[in-house]
């Protein structure tokens, strides 16, 4: 069963329109007259998750941004005029949970894990909120945990921003603004729901339970009823372990019942170990990513160019302004700079360790950096099933 519902993320008749992947934004191919089109009429489309988000009004200062960073990332210009077209944004790296495969484990003895100043975050969106158009509000931490959450995604909302939060539902009832959330403007809202039991739901998520999930999702489906908004789409979110493979659609009967608008399936990615050996991995080959699917598919994977744009288009800013050129930069070996400390994000953006990393990241190559060596953007197959249940 489980099998024929991989890859169900295929192109659909909904899928027609012009879109372009929202962690995938620079990615142009041979159609790229077809995706402009969209431009003319001051709208763009992005899939996240499978999901379409249409943005319209665009600005002019978003279209010539998004037109500029994709010709830059093509020219693979080391000093770029253009500003990112997304970031993925840490509001705070502190969490409730300590799950074993997080990147979090590498480093988090050495970083304090206090929430994003609310006055940095409104300094850097004054100067980056009018070229962006998505933010990806988490990185290693629970991004509900933030104070001013709720506030954050109301100004990118007021940028005409594509907002995004993933979270582990590990609240009570009361112990998220839900409804403020949802009434700032956010779009997607993905509920990480991976087990259907509490043995296996807390193996990979350390520290969590299953009936506090339960309850926060539906709190989440409540609170969007009752606002009738349209956004945000509640995404109930698996990704395929070894234990929960046999339980997988026993979590699509829990989100169907509860009211969610979709479940995805994603796979798993190893942030060090990337043996397609590991113990974790799901045993059926269709339920991992090309890179884990025995020695032959890790080859397969090692042999394909990075046609990476992210030096250009989407870095990550951590929750004490750090900036790195890609969220998988787990122990931040290519630092450019904190943009919270710096005269600008401009500065830092355009800086000598920006230039000098994208000097050095050939057309279709990788740099040495462990991070690209076991990057798991080469493909774009972490999506392993879509199901609309709305």
């Amino acid at each position: 069963m489980i099998a024929e519902r991989c890859h169900s993320t295929g192109k659909t008749k909904d899928e027609t329109r012009i879109a372009i992947s929202v962690y995938h934004l620079p990615r142009m191919d041979r159609r790229l007259v077809q995706r402009l089109t969209g431009l003319l009429f001051k709208r763009l489309d992005f899939k996240s998750d499978g999901v379409i988000f249409t943005r319209n009004n665009l600005t002019r200062t978003q279209i010539v941004n998004l037109l500029l960073a994709h010709l830059e990332a093509r020219l693979r210009v080391r000093r770029p005029l253009c500003y990112p077209v997304g970031i993925q944004l840490e509001p705070t790296f502190a969490c409730q949970l300590d799950c074993p495969l997080c990147p979090r484990q590498l480093v988090k003895d050495g970083v304090a894990g206090g929430p994003m100043p609310w006055e940095d975050y409104e300094k850097l969106m004054k100067q980056i909120g009018p070229y962006l158009l998505a933010i990806a509000f988490w990185r290693f931490g629970e991004p509900l945990l933030h104070p001013h959450l709720t506030e954050m995604v109301a100004m990118a909302h007021r940028y005409n921003i594509l907002t995004l939060v993933s979270t582990n539902g590990q609240f009570n009832r009361d112990a998220a603004d839900l409804r403020g959330l949802f009434e700032a403007g956010l779009d997607h809202l993905i509920i990480s729901t991976d087990g259907a039991t509490q043995e296996t739901y807390s193996h990979f998520r350390r520290g969590s339970s299953l009936e506090r999930l339960k309850a926060f999702t539906e709190a989440a489906v409540s609170a969007k009823r009752s606002l009738r908004l349209p956004n945000p789409v509640i995404n109930v979110r698996a990704i395929a372990t070894r234990r929960n493979e046999p339980e997988v659609d026993d979590i699509i009967s829990f989100a169907r019942a509860v009211g969610a608008d979709v479940f995805t399936l994603k796979s798993l990615y190893l942030c060090q170990d990337g043996s397609p050996s590991h113990p974790e991995l799901p045993l059926n080959y269709k339920l991992r990513s090309l890179q884990y699917r025995g020695e032959d598919g890790a080859e397969t994977y090692r042999r394909l160019p990075n046609l990476c744009r992210k030096p250009w288009t989407w870095p990550t800013v951590c929750h004490d302004g750090t900036l790195l050129v890609c969220e998988c930069d787990d122990e931040q070996e290519r630092v450019l700079g904190n943009v919270f400390t710096s005269n600008s994000f401009r500065s830092v953006w355009r800086g000598r360790p920006a230039q000098d990393f994208r000097d050095r990241f050939p057309v279709r190559g990788t740099i040495g950096a462990r991070f690209c060596q076991r990057c798991r953007y080469k493909l774009d197959d972490n999506m392993l099933m879509l199901e609309p249940l709305r």
